[in-house]
């Protein structure tokens, strides 16, 4: 479901921070390193290095604000955030926190766009999250390894089996080529992409007006 800005009114932490994090706990020289793979990572993608921390800490601070209004109500709740365009996936126990969570989403500096695919469900459990795990590690091994897909530009979230794809494309064929590796994954159930291409009028019409901002601010 997608909310522009024009409905305004009506929790993890990115996979980059959570690394680091880990890292931290061993030791400094691999905390460096990890540190310096992320950041060689992120100067890679689509969106370019500066605006994947901007996104970074967008989603963080949703994650926040999910987290001081409802705590572990929001557990289960992830947040992706690509050039201001924010994804939130997961489950919660009933539909007002699902509304809220949309809320809370907007209320968020950066947000741009909201894509609500919170499920309202107490399905779940061990074995789904396990193979939710396990589908969203084999998709990463399946892209990474694929050269018609820019995998760095990718950000995927599994929840009890319905795989959602957000990001970035270089043009219809990677999304096909995207959908298609998803597909082969076993345990599957439904794929959902949400993806923009590179050259999509409405992606560079807001690039440029960050560019404008830029000089404004500069």
């Amino acid at each position: 479901m997608l909310l522009t800005k024009k409905f305004k009114k009506i929790i993890a932490a990115p996979l980059i921070l959570a690394s680091a994090l880990t890292l931290s706990a061993c030791d400094p020289v691999s905390l460096a390193i990890g540190a310096g793979a992320a950041a060689g990572s992120m100067a890679l993608e689509e969106r370019g290095f500066e605006q994947a921390v901007i996104d970074r800490d967008t989603s963080y601070n949703i994650s926040q604000a999910l987290s001081k209004h409802g705590g572990a109500k929001y557990i289960n709740v992830s947040v992706n955030v690509i050039e201001g365009r924010t994804l939130l996936t997961g489950t919660v126990s009933d539909r007002q926190l699902r509304l809220d969570a949309i809320e809370l989403a907007w209320k968020v500096d950066g947000v741009e766009e909201v894509f609500n695919e919170i499920q309202v469900t107490d399905d779940g459990g061990f074995i789904d999250l396990s193979r939710d795990l396990l589908i969203k590690s084999n998709l990463s091994s399946a892209i990474t390894f694929d050269d018609k897909i820019h995998a760095v530009n990718y950000n995927t979230s599994v929840v009890n089996g319905t795989v959602y794809l957000f990001g970035i494309a270089q043009n219809d064929a990677e999304i096909d080529q995207l959908i298609a590796q998803t597909k082969q994954i076993s345990y599957v159930r439904r794929v959902i992409p949400i993806v923009q291409l590179k050259d999509d009028p409405a992606r560079l019409d807001w690039l440029n007006k960050q560019k404008e901002k830029s000089k404004t601010n500069s």
